[in-house]
């Protein structure tokens, strides 16, 4: 059977490849089809049309883009798509009855992980009647079929085939990993507690470290040096079980000849251990998303995080201690902050401001302890496309209608200001792991991010205390106007010292790649030939997905097988100087690189950095955790 599976694809989108992998190891053809942007709605859906696919697959994973995948499906319907059309994930999952209720051309909705039910509805000629774990319509109702069974163990899966190309940074290529699924964490906010229990099956499961392994050093050999963790959290809560799987996964690549390479993962700061991050260090780890979430121990009880102020302050001063380059996203608003949490979350900000974040917003998502309690109290407003609320404290609330407009370009997009912080210290990481960076450089690119930090904190200050003197009824608009335009001033000066730094990373990194001496060297360390090998492309991998503020009414202002559209349809205290005898041995040191730095060097495109802010207007990088767009609100 011929399938289509429709999901974006900023980066190597590792749940639609794992369906792919499955489907295809079922004897399937598989069509991936890249839907990005809501640009690109008409596109996808005449591809689809076009392909004549049997099963088609909606990966509805964020609420923010669901109304768009409805949008493909219902177009592709009105251009004579007459096959079977699924969805999934986490939003389709949490509002199935309403999606089947509220959009005749989706045809059924799988509940749970959808390889073994993906495979079963393509053997079952596309009828989900005796498909476990499926929503669908039955004679004029909507039935829910018996649950799925538990997932499979995730060793038994097929291995998600990949792009072609691997997407590089610096030239050097770079693919997404999963070892494990799940969480045993259960935060306010987020729904994969309630994920997993709808779909039954333990909360977290892991790969074996062998599996994990073998595809490491196959993707080794295919040239991949980088390799970007999606796992949710990493790190495992029992320290010591946490040690001993690190030292295992160490010794299994090793076994198998992988050597030099960086990777990437996700951290709780309670769970942070550092004798397990020194072990991970020595096998490559260089970056970390650490989630912080809040920078008071009043807004981490709100959000339900079950870590401290101090477990956050620990593992900063850890990882930066090791120099492994970590970013996080603050929660700044919650429905119940007041402005002095408000103040005292930017305080937070302020006395850490080495460290490349982002802040935003806590949003509401279906099944999630924050939405029944909202529910429970009257406060839920608009519906399940986006649901929105007014912050409880109106001074906190005065402050959100302020930030927002205000941060817009500083915070959401692609070439948002955060980002570029962002892309800066990630990109710099890798230079200094994989090619080595200078003293000049390396202090440049610190005092860069505390200069950039620093200057959101006053902004974010000059708007709390502007609104304590606010009047009741107060032009809110207007006075969030003039602050964007103060805080898109600083954004334009501080972005052109992000992109001077950017082009004097890539530039000393094709310098060094050339040097002879360092080729006899990176041949030796196994990263010449993935240099061969790397394609450079424009790819995603620097931030971690956040879901804008919806809108809403009468609510205060607030292979072949893969398709896209054409283009056209730290350590050292960055703010300390060097000394005099530093200065003048950076000087001379640095003396023949700086001469090459203002060469014009062709620069090398960048991807995989943040954790990603959606919806981007272009293909993201992988350095944040990205946070879409604040949308515009609607008053009475």
């Amino acid at each position: 059977m011929r399938v289509a599976l429709i999901g974006a694809e900023f980066e190597e989108n590792l749940a639609v490849r794992y369906l792919r992998g499955a489907l295809e190891q079922a004897g399937h053809e598989v069509l991936q089809i890249v839907f990005n942007d809501a640009h690109d709605i008409e596109w996808t859906a005449r591809t689809l049309a076009r392909t004549g696919a049997e099963l088609a697959g909606l990966s509805m994973v964020f609420t923010w883009r669901a109304k768009q995948f409805a949008q493909v499906a219902i177009r592709a319907r009105e251009l004579g798509y007459a096959g079977h059309i699924t969805a999934g994930g986490h939003f389709a999952a949490f509002h199935a009855d309403q999606l089947l209720r509220d959009v005749p051309a989706i045809d059924s909705v799988v509940i749970g992980e959808g390889e073994r039910i993906l495979c079963e509805l393509a053997s079952a000629g596309c009828d989900p009647r005796g498909v476990r774990g499926m929503v669908c319509r039955r004679g004029g109702a909507i039935v829910r079929n018996q649950a799925a069974s538990n997932p499979p163990a995730l060793d038994d899966l097929p291995w998600p085939p990949r792009k072609q190309p691997l997407d590089s940074y610096l030239g050097i290529p770079i693919t997404n990993m999963l070892a494990s699924r799940g969480c045993s964490h259960a935060c306010a906010f987020c729904s994969i507690a309630a994920w997993h229990r709808m779909c039954g099956g333990p909360r977290l499961r892991l790969r074996s470290v062998e599996h994990v392994a073998d595809e490491m050093a196959a993707l080794y050999a295919r040239g991949a040096r980088i390799f970007n963790f999606h796992d949710d959290n990493f790190f495992l809560d029992d320290a010591d079980a946490m040690l001993a799987r690190a030292a295992a996964l160490r010794e299994a690549l090793a076994q198998r000849g992988v050597r030099r390479i960086a990777f990437a993962a996700k951290c709780r700061p309670d769970t942070m251990d550092e004798r397990v991050l020194r072990v991970l260090v020595s096998a490559g780890l260089f970056r970390l998303f650490l989630g912080i979430e809040a920078g008071t121990d009043e807004s981490l009880h709100r959000l339900g995080r079950g870590q401290t102020f101090r477990d956050n302050e620990r593992a900063l001063r850890i990882v930066n201690e090791l120099d492994i380059h970590t970013c996080f996203n603050l929660l700044l608003l919650n429905p119940d902050s007041t402005l002095e949490d408000v103040e005292a979350n930017v305080a937070f900000l302020r006395d850490h401001p080495r460290n490349p974040m982002n802040f935003c917003r806590t949003e509401v998502y279906a099944g999630t302890p924050l939405h029944r309690r909202l529910e429970k109290q009257g406060r839920l407003l608009g519906d399940y496309w986006g649901w929105d609320y007014v912050i409880a404290d109106p001074r906190a609330q005065a402050a959100f209608e302020v930030i927002t407009p205000a941060f817009r370009t500083r915070n959401y997009g692609a070439d948002c200001l955060h980002h570029l912080v962002m892309a800066v210290d990630y990109e710099h990481q890798l230079l200094s792991h994989f090619f080595g960076s200078t003293g000049a450089l390396r202090r440049a690119v610190k005092a860069f991010i505390v200069e950039a930090n620093l200057d959101t904190c006053r902004h974010l200050q000059a708007i709390i205390d502007a609104v304590r003197a606010l009047p009741e009824r107060a032009d809110r608009p207007l006075i969030a106007a003039r602050f964007r335009v103060a805080v898109e001033q600083d954004n334009d000066r501080l972005s052109r010292k992000a992109h001077s730094l950017l082009q004097r990373i890539r530039s000393l990194a094709v310098q060094r790649r050339t040097q002879p001496g360092w080729v006899r060297s990176a041949a030796a360390a196994g990263i010449a030939a993935a240099l061969t090998i790397a394609a450079c492309k424009d790819q995603t991998h620097t931030t971690e997905t956040i879901a804008p503020p919806p809108q809403t009414d009468g609510v205060p202002p607030t292979h072949p097988a893969e398709m896209a559209p054409e283009p056209s349809e730290v350590a050292a205290d960055a703010s300390a100087p060097a000394s005099g005898a530093d200065a003048q041995a950076d000087a001379s040191a640095d003396a023949a690189t700086d001469a090459a730095l203002d060469a014009k060097v062709p620069p090398v495109p960048a991807t995989h950095m943040h954790e990603r802010v959606p919806p981007p207007p272009r293909a993201p990088k992988h350095y944040t955790e990205d946070i879409p767009p604040t949308m515009p609100r609607r008053t009475k």
